[in-house]
């Protein structure tokens, strides 16, 4: 086992043990800073970044899917009103953002199917 799998178990694992504490203290899901550690250990596994490579062009789907997660968590209650609100901005931001991106793909494949009908 190389010094890189070794340092992604590592991730793995204080990932796991940062979602176990979530579980016993339930008031985690409205700690920014833990949230933060989460993402980060996260994006950091290797794993992982294979997986959004592979999802390249669902990302509105998913947007989607956390937002219904999301309203599911706020409706239970374990997310309080402004957390709700803001991540709410903040995935609503995303989905433009995807949005734009694909527009964009889609107008520069178009020109260059008419650049290349051109020559």
């Amino acid at each position: 086992m190389g010094l890189g799998n070794l340092i992604n178990l590592y991730r793995v694992q204080k990932l796991y043990s940062l979602l176990r504490k979530a579980k016993d203290n339930p008031k985690r899901v409205n700690d920014i800073k833990w949230w933060k550690e989460v993402a980060n250990t996260a994006l950091a596994i290797k794993e992982i970044q294979e997986m959004f490579k592979a999802l390249q062009g669902y990302k509105s789907y998913i947007i989607a899917a956390i937002i219904a997660v999301l309203a599911g968590l706020h409706a239970m209650g374990y997310i309080d009103e402004a957390t709700y609100q803001t991540l709410l901005a903040l995935l609503g931001a995303g989905a433009i953002g995807t949005v734009s991106a694909k527009i964009g793909r889609i107008q520069s494949e178009i020109n260059d199917r008419v650049n290349i009908n051109k020559k």
